[in-house]
């Protein structure tokens, strides 16, 4: 649980997402890490933050001990697909599984973070909106440019870096099958911040309306769970086609993998498997 579900999530997956020590290490730290976070976006009163403390200490635990076994669980199958070569199933079962894994967390993190977020003043809640705004000005100047070289570019650059994350250096033709993907994807970059800018309205709202904790929680957590009640037909329609080239685009390059580069693929899911693995087994106690 932390004040604001999303960034929350967004701070989560970061200290989840990179198999390492230090990463262990970050997350063992979380707790510290996510009230820090709480109060770059909302200015909490003491209240208030001595009533985020445990909240977000039971949250970790519960995510700890059921949320990082299926990661582990979840990743050792993908190392072992990648291992046999990848198909357009595989990759439909992976982003069933992240989306599922995901609204789940969400949901509980909703619900967790309601009787926090009930209590919020006019004035925090006016913070929030500008520091919510502020990121979005900052995305936008960086992903949705006016400038078609700059913003092709940037979109380019972060794909290729998350493909490289994991199968290394990336021969010329690897990266122009994903920079034709990225090409033909640019509208869905657009419309994925335009339903991220419509949560967020969604959120604010939700938090003006509804006081009682328990009602907040529910309306939350079904943000999370039924994205579906905000989207329009043109995101339903682009999204589902950006799920089909992504699907093929994986298998392309599967197909294009060097030895070392699958060795590397396999490696890296196993990394991230054993580090969630290896979380999931520490306990702390409750601060």
């Amino acid at each position: 649980m932390v004040v604001c579900p999303r960034f929350f999530l967004l701070a989560i997956s970061s200290l989840a997402l990179a198999a390492c020590s230090a990463t262990r290490l970050a997350y063992d730290n979380a707790d510290t890490v996510l009230r820090f976070m709480a109060s770059s976006y909302l200015d909490l009163d003491a209240a208030q933050s001595d009533d985020l403390t445990p909240r977000v200490v039971r949250f970790l635990q519960w995510h700890r001990s059921n949320e990082l076994p299926a990661y582990a669980a979840l990743l050792r199958s993908a190392g072992q697909r990648a291992a046999e070569g990848i198909t357009a199933e595989d990759v439909a079962w992976g982003l069933a599984n992240v989306r599922l894994r995901y609204r789940r967390l969400a949901a509980k993190a909703a619900e967790d973070a309601a009787p926090v977020l009930a209590t919020l003043a006019s004035a925090q809640l006016a913070a929030l909106e500008r520091k919510l705004a502020e990121d979005n000005e900052k995305f936008a100047k960086k992903f949705l440019s006016s400038d078609d070289k700059e913003r092709r570019r940037a979109q380019l650059k972060r794909m290729l870096e998350r493909f490289r994350d994991f199968a290394g250096e990336l021969t010329p033709d690897q990266e122009a099958r994903i920079e034709r993907f990225a090409l033909a994807h640019e509208r869905h970059v657009a419309l994925r911040f335009e339903d991220r800018q419509r949560w967020q309205r969604d959120l604010i709202a939700a938090l003006k309306e509804q006081r009682e904790p328990q009602e907040l929680g529910r309306r939350l957590a079904e943000m999370f769970t039924r994205p579906e009640l905000r989207r329009s037909e043109e995101f339903v329609r682009e999204d589902k086609g950006w799920d089909e080239d992504l699907g093929q685009l994986i298998v392309d390059l599967d197909r294009s993998l060097s030895p070392k580069q699958r060795a590397q693929v396999v490696r890296r899911l196993s990394d991230y498997a054993e580090d969630f693995a290896v979380l999931a087994g520490r306990r702390k106690e409750a601060a």
